[in-house]
Parts: structure tokens; C-alpha cells; sequence
């Protein structure tokens, strides 16, 4: 398969939050993922990957009622050094079940200044059928899963914070 050919097969995502916390702090967090699911077993070719057995979800809204879909997923993360101004890192998911049925996704994870951005593609099932019918219906599911991880993870860092400070300002 020709380079053309797998760029013709995939979709891209990119999505992204704001931040209003240190972006350095949330880097280091992520260096445990924990919060996020039960740590299993890295991927075998990627032992310098922290793996995640979680659910993923999106979420639909219609006439003020919600309706919540999830699917089991393995979550890898790898983040780089945190800094003071943030850190970027690999991050990817695939279904822990019926994985033909779901898309693989790869790409990274950046958290700069103010906020936090995923970037990546995923192969929708059923090749150039899977693609077209993903253009036309899918692709905002992918957004909509993506955004609920990022506010996922921002809405975990931020519990963390006021923790932080509530203990702070008991200990004075």
C-alpha cells in the first residue's frame, strides 16, 4: 500500500479545550493516568506507553435530555517532560472489544499556556466505504468522543487542584 493510499484511508481528528489551570501540573498528572481507568499492560511494541482499560463516551443532547453512549477502550498515553509552559505526548485508543466494528486512533496530546489540544487520525472501519460513510455521519461522534475526553481530563485535574488548595488552607 502506497503512502497516498493509507493518507486516503484515514480520517483526521483534532480537537481541543481550554485550560485554566497550570498546564505543567496537569502534564504530570497524566503521567499517571490512573484516574482515568484500571492501568493494564502496555501495547507489546510500546512498552514506554501507559495503558488505560476504560470507557469512552460521547454525549447527545435533544430537547434538554441527554443521552450517554459508551464503549469499552484501551487508552495509550505517553507524555513527554512537563515544563512550565506544558508538555506534548502520544496518546491513542482502540475498542477492548468488537474492535473491527471501531475505529483506531492515533495521534498526540498537547498542553500549552492555556489549552489542551488532541491531534491525530483513526481509520474508520470498512476502508474507502467506512471513510465515505464517516465523512457523510460519523465524524462528529469521533469529535464528540474526543471533546469528552478532554473535558474528561480537565474536569480530573481540576478536582485535583481545589483538593490541593482545600488541604493547603487546612494545613495553615
Amino acid at each position: 500500500m502506497t503512502a497516498a493510499a493509507v493518507v486516503e484511508s484515514v480520517a483526521s481528528l483534532e480537537v481541543s479545550r481550554a485550560l485554566h489551570s497550570d498546564p505543567g501540573r496537569l502534564c504530570v498528572a497524566l503521567s499517571d493516568p490512573s484516574w482515568l481507568g484500571q492501568i493494564v499492560s502496555p501495547p507489546p511494541d510500546r512498552p514506554d506507553l501507559v495503558r488505560v482499560e476504560t470507557d469512552l463516551a460521547f454525549i447527545l443532547r435533544n430537547d434538554g435530555r441527554e443521552i450517554t453512549f459508551k464503549k469499552a477502550a484501551l487508552i495509550d498515553v505517553g507524555m513527554g517532560p512537563a515544563g512550565a509552559t506544558g508538555c506534548v505526548g502520544e496518546i491513542g485508543w482502540r475498542a477492548s472489544s468488537f474492535s473491527p466494528l471501531f475505529p483506531v486512533f492515533a495521534g498526540h496530546l498537547s498542553i500549552t499556556g492555556n489549552r489542551i489540544a488532541l491531534q491525530g487520525v483513526y481509520a474508520p472501519p470498512g476502508g474507502q466505504l467506512g471513510l465515505l460513510i464517516d465523512k457523510a455521519l460519523i465524524h462528529g461522534f469521533a469529535e464528540k468522543t474526543a471533546r469528552w475526553l478532554l473535558d474528561k481530563m480537565v474536569a480530573e485535574f481540576r478536582e485535583r487542584e481545589i483538593a490541593e488548595n482545600r488541604g493547603a488552607a487546612q494545613a495553615r
